[in-house]
């Protein structure tokens, strides 16, 4: 699949499939007359992101501005140009065809549909500003080689990374924005949050801003503190290589990515406390705990320990509890259920369930009451709170 694409191309794309996992991130897809869409294309739920990426050496034109308004054009408006064509392109389909044409991508419905526009431009000197913003079809984020790593890196997760396109694009509304660097812009939003008076129209952000911040006590913090969460990723990692790649699972393929897509959607932020209490559920004797997700989202999670007593029926027992979470989660209309233990080589383990109920029937509540009675799931909860984190155990 990489065949085709330049490095440049192939680097932006390898960055945002570990950012995004595999099967969100797109390389080549097939647009209008089985050309090429865009360079890297990202569907997640209802977000779109639609990338182009031109690697331009500046012209050998010994005035600057020549070269400058000539690397610009090529670099970054002949992106978006491509972009835009893109995007009226996807607003007309429901599904696209990958490189490999064969194989076809679901659209969100084009009401639903959250399109973001990334143009990224290699080959400049550091010299040259980047533009960015509404060329007259829809705001354009523009980033280069540095930045779009740096990004990538620190906003590590599809959530976060969205959050900062639209806080970007609602902050530049009607603002006229002056920073050196599109990392010194990165660190202003990390400090801020963007919240500044409306009523300032116009910004100036100082000048290696960012590796200042890079330098402080509090991005020395922040990473310290977000270790615990990679215990998360390492889930997710496990998950779709064990279930997606390598098919190992009798469960549904679309039940399984749906799950997954479900837990990678978790911010930085909420995967901290999500990671904690993952790993303490490995290390307790606690059968089983119960979680409501943070920030009010539409899914809760069961966390399962994995023993040689469970092993031969872990993914009965997992879909049981799934079962009861449920009805003891009335507003929750989606459970997913992860166990978590070490297999006969001592190698962490985990398995996945996914239930997905919008209305409990009165047949349910009684078959679910039967379960509790007579295996103990959840019987008993105990109830206990962890910040934004509802959790029950047994």
């Amino acid at each position: 699949m990489h065949l085709d694409m330049t490095p440049s191309e192939k680097y932006v794309f390898e960055l945002s499939k570990k950012s995004f996992l595999p099967f969100w991130s797109f390389p080549n897809p097939i647009g209008k007359k089985g050309k090429e869409l865009c360079d890297v294309l990202v569907i997640c739920e209802d977000i779109v992101i639609i990338i182009s990426v031109k690697e331009i050496k500046p012209s050998k034109s010994k005035d600057i501005n020549v070269q400058y308004e000539r690397w610009v054009k090529k670099a970054i408006y002949d992106s978006s140009d491509q972009i835009h064509g893109a995007e009226r392109f996807i607003k007309t389909q429901r599904k696209i065809l990958l490189k490999d044409n064969k194989t076809w991508i679901d659209l969100p419905h084009v009401s639903n549909m959250k399109i973001y526009r990334i143009a990224i431009a290699f080959g400049s000197p550091n010299i040259f500003p980047l533009p960015t913003g509404n060329f007259g079809k829809g705001f354009v984020h523009v980033f280069d080689e540095q930045s779009t790593f740096t990004i990538l890196q620190e906003l590590d997760t599809i959530s976060d990374f969205v959050n900062y396109l639209e806080a970007k694009e609602k902050f530049f509304n009607g603002r006229t924005i002056q920073a050196s660097t599109e990392l010194d812009f990165l660190a202003f939003y990390i400090q801020t949050g963007f919240d500044i008076d409306p009523k300032v129209d116009s910004i100036v952000i100082d000048k290696e801003m960012w590796n200042s911040y890079q330098k402080s006590k509090d991005y020395y913090e922040w990473r310290e503190k977000i270790k615990g969460s990679y215990f998360w990723d390492n889930m997710i990692n496990h998950l779709y290589n064990y279930h997606i790649v390598s098919n190992e699972s009798s469960v549904k393929r679309e039940e399984l990515e749906e799950a997954i897509r479900k837990i990678n959607l978790e911010t930085r932020i909420d995967r901290i406390e999500l990671g904690i209490i993952l790993k303490n559920a490995q290390v307790s004797n606690v059968k089983a705990r119960m979680i409501q997700a943070p920030t009010n989202k539409k899914h809760s999670y069961v966390f399962m320990n994995l023993n040689e007593k469970n092993w031969d029926y872990k993914e009965t027992e997992l879909k049981l509890r799934c079962d009861v979470a449920r009805v003891l989660n009335p507003n929750t209309k989606i459970i997913i259920g992860i166990a978590i233990g070490e297999n006969d080589k001592g190698e962490s383990y985990f398995d996945i369930a996914y239930l997905n109920m919008p209305e409990i029937s009165e047949d349910f509540k009684n078959y679910v009451k039967k379960v509790q009675n007579e295996l103990g799931y959840f019987k008993n909860p105990v109830f206990s709170h962890s910040k934004d984190i509802r959790q029950n155990d047994l």
